[in-house]
């Protein structure tokens, strides 16, 4: 079964990209870059970062890196004056110190390598430049998805595996981040919660967009289920969404980690 689907960048601004876009602004508020600056989005998607940066200052230089030649086409086209490539963010094919900045919006749960993907950060911004990581907490800030999470582990015969993929390996809990920056070798480091609210009109609102666009994590594991199992699985889901009320609105709050450091000169 596929881990996280990447396909259709469309798909994915329906499911994840509208709160990625909202978290940005929360992210870029506590980050307060400065004008003009040299930004990394590494692991860019479809350019929600890259395009809050650009709103902010137009005199931003913007580079982007994703590993989803679909995503990286919708990011350019978003903004037009950033330079985005396909590119592994453990691997950048970047040089040194070239950035002010290198930051990472709910990036590192999937990637396999996370301490090389925070050294390469690391090794592109300039001396006393900032690395910054943020990544939901999926163990105790992410109710929207886990609702789904804990209906599929206790009904699918591949549920538990999935849950256990990503709520037992909580990145974005507490120290860990941070623990990931200090290994690295930053200094100043420092870690706090960023909130949003992830807000849906209805079940459909909520279900339709991984059931129709296959992307993302729960999107991945829908698009996957025999198709005598999926009719189950929507109507277990909706009882969890709807957890006894009627259909409608739903406000969940979510909430992801950031961690920042700076790079030692």
């Amino acid at each position: 079964m596929a881990a996280y689907v990447a396909t259709s960048a469309e798909a994915y601004d329906r499911s994840m990209g509208r709160w990625s876009a909202r978290l940005a602004e929360v992210m870029l508020d506590a980050l307060a870059l400065p004008s003009g600056a040299a930004v990394l989005d590494a692991g860019c998607g479809t350019g929600s970062l890259s395009a809050a940066i650009a709103a902010r200052d137009a005199t931003a230089r913007i580079t982007g890196v994703d590993l989803s030649e679909t995503f990286v086409a919708a990011a350019q086209a978003r903004v037009p004056g950033g330079r985005f490539s396909t590119g592994d963010v453990t691997r950048l094919d970047l040089p040194d110190a070239a950035f002010d900045a290198a930051l990472s919006l709910l990036v590192l749960q999937f990637v396999p390598d996370r301490a090389a993907a925070l050294a390469e950060m690391a090794r592109v911004v300039k001396p006393s430049g900032l690395v910054a990581t943020a990544m939901w907490d999926f163990t105790g800030g992410f109710s929207f998805l886990r609702a789904f999470a804990d209906t599929v582990a206790a009904t699918e015969p591949d549920g538990e595996a999935f849950r256990a993929r990503y709520w037992s390996d909580p990145v974005g809990s507490p120290g860990r981040l941070s623990a990931l920056l200090r290994d690295a070798g930053m200094r100043d480091v420092v870690e706090r919660d960023l909130v949003i609210r992830q807000d849906f009109t209805d079940f459909a609102d909520w279900w339709d967009p991984w059931a129709s666009g296959g992307q993302g994590i729960a999107g991945a594991f829908v698009a996957t289920l025999p198709p005598d199992r999926l009719p189950r699985v929507e109507a277990l889901a909706r009882r969890a969404y709807l957890a006894g009320g009627p259909d409608g609105p739903r406000s969940f709050v979510a909430v992801a980690r950031l961690a920042t450091g700076h790079r030692r000169a």
